[in-house]
């Protein structure tokens, strides 16, 4: 199936469009093909291009729209949707906390899968580095972690690790 740009394109020229509309005020019958010839080079021409974009089709004596075309391009070429989390980082840094409580949720999230093991107890100091690699204000990510329940810190405070779920 073509790309929506090339079915936008094989419009753009003011004869195609009104081959196509010609074929399209037919209706389900579609338009005789001898019609389309009358028109010489050009019009077998605009045939063909409106016919490789799928908009049209030849059966038998006719040249039928299809109307399918348009909904088969969008859906072939539809972009691939993307986790928003993922526009928060650029080269591996964050670079805004989102205001959403959701998605400020997801961020702590993918940062604590992405830095800390389960299991595995952390000093400051290693929490630090690690969140300064991905935050400017590593030790306010630190609090938001802790505070939301993504790390625990241990009475002391010297040591860190995943929170349990």
């Amino acid at each position: 199936m073509p790309h929506p740009t090339q079915i936008v394109s094989s419009l753009a020229d003011s004869d195609r469009l009104a081959l196509y509309a010609r074929v399209v005020g037919a209706g389900s019958g579609g338009l005789p093909a001898e019609e389309v010839r009358a028109d010489g080079p050009r019009g077998l021409g605009n045939l063909a291009r409106l016919a490789e974009a799928g908009l049209v089709r030849e059966d038998g004596d006719r040249v039928v729209c299809v109307p399918e075309a348009f909904s088969a391009a969008l859906a072939q070429n539809r972009p691939v949707r993307r986790d928003p989390v993922d526009a928060l980082f650029h080269d591996g840094r964050l670079t805004a906390l989102p205001a959403k409580r959701e998605l400020r949720g997801r961020v702590f999230a993918r940062i604590t899968e992405r830095f800390f093991a389960p299991g595995a107890t952390y000093t400051e100091k290693q929490v630090n580095a690690a969140l300064r690699s991905c935050w400017d204000d590593h030790s306010a990510m630190r609090r938001h972690l802790v505070d939301e329940g993504y790390l625990a810190r241990d009475d002391g405070g010297g040591a860190y690790r995943v929170a349990d779920s």
